[in-house]
């Protein structure tokens, strides 16, 4: 089970869910770049723990990443 998440990963979750990127979401805060990296990080490692324990696994879920060289 994984561990709850803390108030400002719950902010950070909120903005990524809105479609806003790092760099949106740091200057919406008032953040330093780095201290939004380092939650996105931390949700990443939750959802992939949720996975895990859940018995999935996330290629079930998440479309393939683009090809080398593709751009977006």
């Amino acid at each position: 089970m994984a561990m709850p998440l803390t108030r400002d990963e719950q902010l950070v979750l909120r903005h990524l869910l809105s479609g806003e990127g790092p760099e949106e979401i740091a200057a919406t805060l008032g953040w330093p770049l780095h201290a939004v990296r380092d939650r996105t990080h931390t949700l990443i490692t939750w959802v992939l723990d949720e996975l895990g324990a859940s018995g999935r696994t996330p290629s079930e879920y998440l479309p393939a990443p683009p090809p080398v060289g593709s751009e977006g």
